[in-house]
């Protein structure tokens, strides 16, 4: 069944929301959580301080959603890489240039770790924080691995989890200190690091 055009209220809703989230990401980039202001954010985004709560309850509400949002946006670009491949060998290798092409987001792997220690300081939110770090982990569940490497006995599937759970660090370390090694640590550099460390976390398996 089609789906029904938005309306024109609907359109602009859902593109203060779109603009809202934008402005959020570099402003929480920029300052971290605890310095981040609302005020902020509205103003970046072209809208009111009341425009950010006719969206969100909260700030920590507009942090999470964030967070959410960009999440689901890799886990869909991965899920749909995979979806044109035809064999394991295929999913692998679409996994390994979707990993490498990690190097390309600078801003990720700060949001991820404003992310995480957030988490370590508001215990409150530990549902939707749980929530969250499972969609972060969705992209390595079962049907993920069968896919790339067919099926698994115990040992090996245990492999897997272990080189899964030890990308994203990597990558994000990675970039965090090109920050501070810019010469050393290229956007080029930081590929070629990464295909080498995917290689031999999977190239054996």
């Amino acid at each position: 069944m089609p789906t029904k055009p938005l309306n024109k209220h609907q359109l602009k809703n859902q593109e203060t929301h779109t603009r809202l989230l934008k402005a959020a990401e570099e402003i929480f980039v920029h300052d971290g959580y605890q310095g981040a202001q609302l005020s902020a954010i509205a103003a970046a985004a072209g809208r009111t301080k009341g425009a950010v709560y006719d969206h969100f309850k909260s700030k920590e509400d507009l942090f999470l959603a964030l967070f959410e949002t960009r999440t689901r946006e890799y886990i869909d670009d991965l899920v749909n890489r995979l979806k044109k491949c035809a064999s394991g060998e295929q999913s692998v290798d679409a996994f390994r240039e979707f990993y490498v092409d990690l190097a390309r987001d600078k801003t990720w792997p700060i949001l991820t770790l404003e992310f995480k220690l957030f988490a370590l300081r508001h215990a409150e939110s530990k549902d939707r924080l749980r929530k969250a770090f499972l969609m972060m982990k969705s992209s390595g569940d079962e049907d993920f691995t069968q896919r790339m490497f067919g099926p698994l006995n115990r040992r090996q599937k245990s492999t897997i989890e272990r080189s899964l759970a030890a990308l994203g660090p990597i990558v994000s370390g990675l970039i965090l200190e090109s920050y501070f090694e810019p010469e050393i640590l290229s956007e080029k550099s930081i590929r070629r690091i990464l295909a080498g460390v995917f290689d031999a976390l999977f190239t054996a398996t």
